[in-house]
C-alpha cells in the first residue's frame, strides 16, 4: 500500500531536498532532516521492496560497558585486511551508537536480555556488539523506518521513478536537481540539495540473493 503522499501527481517541480533511494539509508537520511523542508524520497519500485528489509544479520555498535569505538575500529581494520576507506570506518564507529539510539527512539525494537539492549559476538568482533532484532532486523528497521517517513506531511514519496542523472547547468558546476524517468517522461526537478543513497550492486554477479530491484 503507498503512504498519503505516495504519486501521483508530483506536487510540485522544485523541494528543498531529493533524497533518491528508499532503503535504510535513504529512509534514515530522510528522517533526519528539519521537518521545515519540503522532501522528495524517490524510490524505483514501491517502498519495502529494496534490499535492505532483507538482511537477517544484526548491527554492530560499540554499546556495551566493556566495548568502545577504538576497539571496534580496530576490529573493523583487522578483519578488511586493507580493503577499506579508513575515514569511513571511523565515521561509521563513532557514530554507530547514536544512530542506535536514534533507531530506538523512532520505535526499532532490539532484543533485548534483562531489560537490556542483548547484543552477540559475531565474525571477526573481540566484543559482544551486535543487536538483532529476531531474525530479521532488516524488516524490523524497514517497517518502523516507512511507517514514520509515512506519518511526516512535509515528506512526498515519489515511487516507480528511475534517477538518470544530477541537473549541472556545467561540469564542475553545483547540483540544481536531478533527471528522472517517471511515467515514461523525462522530469526534471531542483532541488538545493540531493542526498544519493541508492545502495550497492546486488546485481553484478548472476548468482545472489538480493531482489531485483
Amino acid at each position: 500500500m503507498n503512504s498519503p503522499h505516495s504519486t501521483p501527481p508530483i506536487p510540485s517541480r522544485a523541494f528543498d531536498l531529493i533524497v533518491v533511494g528508499s532503503g535504510a539509508a535513504g529512509l534514515y537520511a530522510t528522517l533526519c532532516l528539519p521537518a521545515q523542508y519540503r522532501i522528495l524520497l524517490v524510490t524505483k519500485d514501491k517502498l519495502r521492496t529494496g534490499s535492505s528489509k532483507w538482511a537477517q544479520g544484526g548491527i554492530a555498535a560499540a554499546i556495551a560497558e566493556d566495548d568502545s569505538p577504538e576497539l571496534h575500529l580496530e576490529d573493523t581494520l583487522h578483519a578488511g585486511a586493507g580493503l577499506y576507506d579508513r575515514q569511513a570506518v571511523e565515521f561509521l564507529v563513532n557514530h554507530a551508537p547514536e544512530a542506535i539510539h536514534s533507531l530506538l527512539e523512532l520505535g526499532v525494537a532490539f532484543d533485548r536480555k534483562n531489560n537490556k539492549l542483548a547484543t552477540t559476538l559475531e565474525a571477526a568482533h573481540s566484543r559482544s556488539r551486535v543487536l538483532h532484532s529476531q531474525d530479521t532486523t532488516g524488516r524490523a528497521i524497514i517497517d518502523i523506518l516507512t511507517a514514520r517517513v509515512s506519518e511526516r506531511s512535509n515528506i512526498h514519496i515519489l515511487s516507480q521513478a528511475f534517477a538518470l542523472s544530477l541537473w549541472q547547468d556545467a561540469p564542475g558546476a553545483a547540483i540544481q536537481g536531478i533527471s528522472l524517468l517517471w511515467e515514461n517522461q523525462i522530469v526534471w526537478l531542483r532541488a538545493n540539495t540531493v542526498i544519493l543513497a541508492t545502495g550497492g550492486g546486488g546485481q553484478i554477479f548472476a548468482q545472489t540473493t538480493n531482489p531485483p530491484v
